[in-house]
């Protein structure tokens, strides 16, 4: 979980706009996650211990849920530009079905290096784990994702049904995999990760 000293999202300097800080903020709803408890959490209660107006939390975060996934929108969008990579070269090379799973493979593991503070992000996916009513936010908040790898399936040669499963097997396979790491204490992700493709065949292949 995030240290206690984490106290403020915003600099102190007069005369300037305020700039927030997402993850800073985001560490700070999470230490008043684990001292108060999520429900008892207020976004009033956020804002005032990040030092910043609710109308400023508010242009940035919805809602706690929105706060909570939206710090996995960098793991998405980096996913999702490799997939947008492998996509251009598969549609001009006849890909392999090790092509396909090697592609995934880098895709899955792309959005840990972007992620700043990972303890962070292991406080945010055990909420999620904790809360159904964030779970169920899964499907809405990786759509970008889930798009962009089954254009990449279909790019390699896959039918539109098939894509379409093995899309969804990958998108299942790699959040069971971060829940995973999230529940343990492994400072790395990326084994987790590379475990869940690993599950996965191209058929025919």
């Amino acid at each position: 979980m995030p240290s206690d000293d984490v106290k403020t999202a915003v600099p102190r300097s007069t005369g300037r706009p305020v700039t927030i800080d997402p993850d800073a903020v985001a560490a700070i709803a999470l230490r008043l996650f684990a001292e108060r408890g999520y429900e008892q959490t207020s976004m009033e209660d956020i804002a005032r211990e990040a030092g910043i107006g609710r109308k400023s939390l508010y242009r940035y975060f919805s809602s706690k849920a929105e706060l909570i996934w939206g710090g996995m929108e960098p793991v998405v969008e980096a996913s999702g530009r490799v997939l947008d990579s492998a996509h251009a070269g598969s549609a001009s090379a006849g890909a392999t079905g090790g092509d396909v799973l090697a592609g995934l493979r880098e895709a899955a593991v792309a959005g840990v290096a972007v992620l700043p503070d990972l303890a962070v992000t292991r406080g945010r996916l055990r909420l999620i784990a904790e809360h159904p009513e964030l779970a169920s936010r899964s499907y809405e908040s990786l759509a970008p994702q889930r798009e962009r790898a089954r254009a990449y399936l279909v790019s390699a040669g896959l039918g539109e049904d098939v894509a379409g499963y093995l899309c969804a097997a990958f998108m299942g396979t790699t959040f069971e995999a971060w829940m995973q790491w999230a529940a343990g204490t492994d400072p790395d992700p990326v084994p987790y990760l590379v475990a869940a493709v690993g599950v996965l065949r191209v058929p025919g292949s």
